[in-house]
């Protein structure tokens, strides 16, 4: 009897786990234990990316409002103008997953400023905002320093004599010291630099934001730690670690400072609750892994668009060569710049850095699209979807930056883009990001012509959590 009884519970909560909660968004079926998890990464074999899968199941199920559950997780994909303003500006959707996968980023604890919320968040991230400025972020020191990366930049250029070459690392190299500078007064040891940015591109490869087997089932690292990718961040955040423990040791042993992590050691020192120096750390990594692929991806995205459409890139030059002549650029250019401006625009519209926006988490029932979200959904947000919807762009898989100038030859205002998010979650590191691409684009375009010896190289992207261009070379030759 008790066999029997045992067996019939195992049945009934087999059965429950594929059953759908009242008004669940439309998707695909459930499957016990593993939920879509086997239809979608069967799919990525044939569309090469979570992103596009479940883009292709969104259009499959004809719904703004895509339903599915991975292991034991429920996850809404929500697309379309409305929705992502809703998810994004409604304070119900703040919050972040509470998940494995996200506190292993962080040393296994749930600090910075990025993948949490709630107190903690509201009071840690004007607090870090507050004193990069204080540093010059988003100010003219910082337009000086992009400046001085720039040049760096063109040095590297030069001694290349127009061999082909990948300036990819050196990008990002330069927007890390950027930034690190106003989080800890100095540059990172080059070696320990290279060593973190390969890891975090592999990490940014080998995951989802919607989630993976390492995520719903931790215990496979110790079975899987390569398969699972466990092996990647545990690596990473090894070099990750060095680097903000080393800075931190010489704030603790130094005179005061006015950088980022001094201010912070000051409210340690203060005694302040949620001032620990495992939230410093979550914030400085926080800031180090914002900064080591975005900018350099999208300024490769750029790069791969202006080899393809050598007639963008000689109005590129052209724009830039009557405008400025030979004048240093600056972020204030971008205003008289206007087709070189639309290019970029164009550029993060069509190789959308970001394809799903960090995930979220429903703080209560909430009703969409006529259909009803759970309390505890994590919910992503389709950008990529968004930015080539032939609702709103036309012929969208086009790439042309005309459509972002007006009748009157005008700069218009981009409606529709949100390459850095939107919301009070929008990338706090957008003024940085914005500024750094524009005048790396613009310096290096006022100096050399991209050209390549075969085909240009690919436009399609590597997605994971971010999307990266495939790894190409190009020739960056002096100009007359």
């Amino acid at each position: 009897m008790f066999v029997f009884i045992s067996i019939v519970l195992i049945f009934v909560y087999i059965f429950s786990t594929v059953i759908k909660p009242k008004k669940y968004p439309p998707g695909p079926r459930w499957y016990p234990f593993f939920g879509c998890f086997g239809l979608i990464n069967s799919r990525m074999k044939q569309h090469g990316s979570q992103w596009k899968v479940l883009s292709e199941m969104a259009k499959e199920f004809s719904t703004k409002v895509l339903g599915l559950k991975l292991g034991n997780q429920l996850v809404v994909v929500v697309y379309g103008e409305k929705n992502i303003r809703q998810v994004t500006t409604e304070k119900e959707f703040d919050a972040r997953p509470d998940s494995f996968f996200l506190k292993l980023r962080t040393f296994g604890k749930r600090v910075g400023i990025t993948f949490v919320d709630g107190p903690l968040w509201r009071e840690h991230r004007p607090f870090t905002m507050k004193h990069l400025r204080k540093q010059g972020f988003g100010k003219p020191p910082m337009e000086q320093d992009i400046q001085a990366q720039l040049n760096n930049i063109l040095d590297v250029l030069g001694k290349s004599n127009g061999s082909s070459i990948s300036i990819r690392t050196p990008m990002s190299i330069a927007l890390v010291n950027i930034i690190w500078k106003y989080v800890a007064g100095e540059h990172i040891e080059e070696n320990k630099l290279r060593q973190f940015l390969q890891f975090s591109s592999a990490r940014s490869k080998a995951f989802t934001l919607a989630g993976g087997y390492l995520d719903q089932w931790p215990w496979l690292r110790f079975i899987f730690p390569n398969w699972t990718g466990y092996n990647i961040i545990k690596n990473m955040n090894k070099e990750i670690l060095d680097i903000i423990e080393d800075a931190i040791w010489r704030h603790h042993s130094t005179v005061e400072g006015n950088d980022y992590i001094y201010s912070f050691l000051k409210e340690i020192y203060d005694n302040k609750d949620t001032y620990t120096e495992d939230q410093l750390k979550g914030v400085c990594l926080d800031i180090l892994i914002a900064a080591s692929n975005t900018g350099s991806s999208a300024l490769d995205f750029a790069f791969i668009c202006l080899l393809r459409h050598p007639n963008v890139q000689n109005k590129v030059y052209e724009e830039i060569s009557r405008v400025l002549g030979d004048d240093t650029p600056s972020w204030s250019d971008n205003g008289r710049l206007i087709y070189t401006s639309a290019f970029l625009s164009e550029v993060h519209r069509l190789c959308t850095v970001a394809p799903f926006l960090g995930g979220r988490r429903a703080l209560t029932d909430i009703e969409m699209e006529g259909y009803l979200i759970p309390k505890g959904t994590t919910i992503l947000v389709s950008l990529g979807d968004l930015h080539q919807d032939e609702t709103l762009w036309d012929e969208p898989n086009t790439f042309k930056p005309e459509r972002f100038i007006d009748e009157n030859g005008a700069l218009k205002t981009p409606a529709n883009l949100y390459p850095f998010g939107l919301g009070r979650r929008r990338c706090p590191g957008e003024p940085l990001g914005r500024c750094f691409i524009f005048i790396m684009l613009v310096g290096i375009v006022q100096k050399y012509r991209l050209q390549c010896n075969g085909p240009p190289p690919s436009a399609e992207s590597v997605i994971g959590l971010l999307a990266e261009p495939i790894q190409f070379t190009a020739q960056f030759v002096k100009r007359l």
